[in-house]
C-alpha cells in the first residue's frame, strides 16, 4: 500500500488528539497532492515511514511534519504517546523501536534539533518529557515499548536531549532504562551538540546543513520541506548574527557545507549569508 495513503490515518489520530482541525485543499486529488491546515499555519502532508525512503534513502519513524503536529497539539505528550501506539501496536511483531528521543515539548526549536539524532537511528522515536519530571503517560509508554538499543552505543536506549534535568535520567536509569543525556541549555548549543554526536557515530560530519532562523516560527512550510528532502544536520542563526556553536560545526567542514537557508531577509540578513559563505554553498530556500 502506498505508503503516503498509510501516513492519513495516522496523522488524523494525532491531530484528533491533539484538538486541531484539519481540511482538504479544495480540488486536491489525493492525499498525496493534499497539504494539512493546523490552526493558522500551512503545512506539508505527512509522510509516516515504516520502510526505506525512496527519496532519501533513510528509515526514520517520525516524520518532520508529524513532529510539528505532536508539537502544536494542545497536549503534545499525548499525542506523541497515541502515535507510539499506533505505529507500535501491542499485537505487532516488531512493537519495538532502538532507541527514544526524549526532549521538551515547550522548547520547540530544541525539540526539532534533538528530533535530527533520530537520523543515527533505524526505528527510534520521539516522545516528551519536563525539565525536571517526566510525565506518567511517557514513563508508562516507554515501559511498554521498551526500546531495544542503540547497537553502535553501547545498547543505549533513552536519549534526553535539551535543557534536561539530571533527575530526569536519573529516574530512567532507575527504571532500568539505558540512558544518555546531551544537555544543553540552548537551541543553539543543542543543535551543535547533536552535530557533534551523530558526527561520532557516523564518522564524519554531514556536508548538508539546514540553517534555521531562530527569530521566526521554527515550523514553517519551507523548513518541514527541507527537513524531508534533506538529511542535513540543523543548525541555528539570527538575523544578523551567527552563534559561535554553529561557527564552531561549521568549521568541523572545512569549507565543503551545502548550506541550505529556509526563509527571507527578513529572517536571515545578507551580511550573515555572505558571511556563511565562507563555509562552503549557500542556497537560500523560500517559500513562506
Amino acid at each position: 500500500m502506498n505508503r503516503t495513503l498509510l501516513s492519513v490515518p495516522l496523522f488524523l489520530v494525532v491531530t484528533l488528539f491533539g484538538g486541531w482541525c484539519f481540511a482538504w485543499p479544495d480540488g486536491a486529488a489525493d492525499a498525496e497532492s493534499a497539504d494539512t491546515l493546523i490552526g493558522n499555519d500551512h503545512f506539508l502532508q505527512p509522510n509516516v515511514v515504516t520502510g526505506l525512503d525512496a527519496q532519501t534513502d533513510r528509515s526514520p519513524s517520525l516524520d518532520p511534519s508529524l513532529l510539528s503536529a505532536m508539537l502544536l497539539a494542545k497536549d503534545p505528550v499525548q499525542a506523541a504517546v497515541q502515535f507510539s501506539r499506533t505505529r507500535w501496536p501491542d499485537e505487532s511483531i516488531n512493537n519495538s523501536p532502538d532507541v527514544v528521543i526524549l526532549a521538551d515539548p515547550k522548547d520547540e526549536p530544541s525539540a526539532i534539533a534533538a528530533s535530527r539524532l533520530l537520523l543515527s537511528s533505524t526505528t527510534g522515536t520521539m516522545l516528551f518529557t519536563g525539565r525536571y519530571v517526566t510525565p506518567e503517560a511517557t514513563l508508562t509508554e516507554l515501559a511498554r515499548l521498551h526500546p531495544s538499543g542503540l547497537s553502535s552505543q553501547a545498547g543505549v536506549q533513552v536519549i534526553a536531549a535539551g535543557d534536561i534535568h539530571q533527575r530526569v535520567v536519573d529516574q530512567l536509569r532507575r527504571l532500568g532504562f539505558r540512558t544518555e543525556r546531551i544537555q544543553a541549555a540552548k537551541p543553539e548549543a543543542l543543535a551543535g551538540a547533536v552535530d557533534a554526536y551523530t558526527a561520532k557515530l557516523a564518522g564524519k560530519h554531514n556536508k548538508a546543513v539546514i540553517m534555521l532562523p531562530l527569530e521566526q516560527k521554527p515550523l514553517s512550510s519551507s523548513v518541514l520541506r527541507l527537513l524531508q528532502e534533506k538529511d542535513g544536520s540543523i543548525l541555528f542563526v539570527k538575523r544578523f548574527f551567527i552563534p559561535r556553536e554553529t561557527l564552531q560545526a561549521l568549521e568541523q567542514r572545512d569549507g565543503s557545507a551545502k548550506i541550505y537557508i529556509p526563509g527571507s531577509l527578513e529572517a536571515v540578513s545578507q551580511q550573515v549569508e555572505r558571511r556563511l559563505q565562507r563555509y562552503g554553498e549557500v542556497a537560500r530556500i523560500s517559500g513562506d
